[in-house]
């Protein structure tokens, strides 16, 4: 069963629930960042023949409701996996070191940050995939309940690595870290980037050196999907501020971040580096 998924965390979760059952292709390429991305020509192919289509939601890929409309094929079976989050679970944009944030502000589209909400995603996965495949009903329930087992173990290792650490504030290059922050008990301080792809105004830019500062943030959590170029500004002119990388997506070629899990392994090792 063909299957298109917007993003590598999504189409990793779609391969655990389909195993052998599915053919998964990730839309957005590792490296490039949800928010601004074209589908190529063979994309629109491969979409045309999708029986399956899943996508995170929340404004992440606002181009993603178009390509279904243009090139859906007939009966193709949309799987927005936020929509089986609880709203109650979900955190409004702008809402900074556990903060609720404006009632009218848009959510916080990273939901996969959070294990424990990955999972909601991964059974709304395996409810699509039952829905266009009902013949193999028991394998996707199978596959999707051992898969949600490996991730409450995940969460368990994280809640005891972060535990252990010492400092809990940083800032972020792009404000991506809120559910993964809530749930293990540091704080996402500020945000370099508020908006994709726009750089900070010199006032932006002063408000956050004067947070860093008040706070004794030595850390700013940069991206390989987005330039570093303003949280480099940054940290020049602070004494021993660090810009690391965190992976919020993941990359199928790089064997440490080639799955979801060794994903947000990998950036637990990243933040343990500067907090710990």
């Amino acid at each position: 069963m063909k299957v298109a998924a917007t993003i590598v965390p999504l189409a990793d979760f779609c391969r655990n629930v389909g195993g052998d059952l599915v053919d998964v292709e990730t839309l957005i390429p590792a490296g490039a960042s949800a928010h601004v991305f074209e589908p190529t020509a063979s994309q629109f192919v491969f979409v045309s023949q999708c029986k399956v289509f899943v996508m995170s939601g929340l404004n992440l890929e606002t181009w993603a409701a178009g390509v279904i409309k243009k090139v859906g094929g007939k009966g193709t079976v949309v799987v927005v996996t936020s929509d089986a989050v609880p709203k109650g679970k979900l955190i409004r944009a702008g809402a900074y070191n556990g903060e609720k944030g404006s009632p009218s502000a848009p959510y916080d589209p990273h939901i996969w940050l959070d294990p424990t909400i990955a999972m909601y995603e991964v059974r709304a996965i395996q409810d699509g995939f039952i829905e266009a495949d009902p013949a193999h009903k028991a394998v996707y329930t199978a596959n999707a309940a051992a898969y949600i087992t490996q991730l409450a173990q995940l969460d368990r290792e994280i809640t005891a690595r972060t535990s252990t650490f010492k400092h809990k504030d940083f800032v972020a290059l792009h404000p991506g870290w809120s559910y993964f922050s809530r749930r293990y008990g540091i704080m996402q301080a500020g945000a370099v980037e508020e908006f994709p792809e726009q750089e900070p105004s010199g006032k932006q830019i002063a408000d956050i050196v004067k947070k860093v500062k008040s706070l004794n943030i030595k850390v700013i959590f940069a991206e390989p999907q987005i330039s570093a170029k303003a949280a480099q500004v940054i940290a020049s002119s602070i004494p021993g501020m660090k810009v690391l990388f965190l992976d919020p997506l993941g990359d199928p070629a790089k064997p440490d971040v080639s799955t979801y899990i060794k994903t947000m392994r990998h950036n637990v090792d990243v933040m343990a580096e500067a907090l710990q």
